[in-house]
């Protein structure tokens, strides 16, 4: 997963100074594909578009919903490390870590609402539940600021700011609405969902990565 976004962004960078404007389309493993191609795959239901524009050209990258992966070993320790003083906890080398990474949300689309977000992640059984499994680390992550996420209940939950940018580093380095949910096992292999999603989508995946249903899907190493 990493090896394409990394090779996107340089790509963009690079022809946001060497050519004229013009379009360009990607799939997901980061291959060129025509106009065509991606007009017709956006609309797959695994996969969704993502649109970035510089000075000189404008992209559509197309990516999946859902992406399995493995972090090779220090990644994998930095990211417990890190999770556990962002935290101030101690991570067992047994647990499970899920992630609920909040990027950024239009501040318009905030007001808009004179009430919380009624999004179900945040029924105080959600957490509960995770508490019960065995084994699991949660973590409440925003690349916001938590005087800025009154919306999503900063007055009771435990938010995390992510100021180094780890989390998208590791993962999926774009902003998109909601952000996206991680799962890591002990050997560092993870699952990571983009988007909108429910509690109970949380619960089924954590509890299909404990019981080893995903590690036959794992196929990509992030550094």
């Amino acid at each position: 997963m990493r090896l394409p976004i990394l090779f996107i962004l340089f790509f963009i960078s690079f022809l946001g100074y060497t050519q004229s404007k013009a379009y360009h389309f990607y799939n997901e493993e980061g291959r060129p594909i025509s106009r065509k191609e991606f007009y017709k795959m956006r609309y797959n239901r695994d996969n969704f578009p993502l649109y970035l524009e510089n000075d000189t050209a404008r992209f559509g990258i197309l990516y999946h919903y859902e992406t399995y992966g493995k972090l090779n070993d220090s990644s994998y320790r930095y990211l417990k490390k890190y999770l556990g003083e962002l935290k101030e906890v101690e991570i067992d080398s047994s647990d499970y870590l899920v992630i609920n990474y909040l990027t950024t949300v239009p501040e318009e689309e905030q007001k808009r609402h004179k009430t919380r977000t009624s999004w179900n992640i945040f029924d105080r059984n959600y957490t509960g539940k995770l508490k019960r499994m065995d084994d699991v680390s949660h973590f409440w992550i925003s690349s916001l600021e938590k005087q800025n996420l009154k919306y999503f209940y900063s007055d009771r939950i435990d938010w995390l700011t992510d100021k180094k940018g780890v989390i998208p580093e590791l993962f999926f380095p774009f902003e998109f609405t909601y952000g996206y949910f991680v799962i890591i096992n002990p050997e560092g292999e993870y699952y990571y969902y983009i988007g909108e999603y429910a509690k109970q989508f949380v619960w089924e995946k954590t509890e299909q990565m404990m019981y080893g249903e995903m590690s036959k899907k794992t196929n990509k190493i992030a550094p």
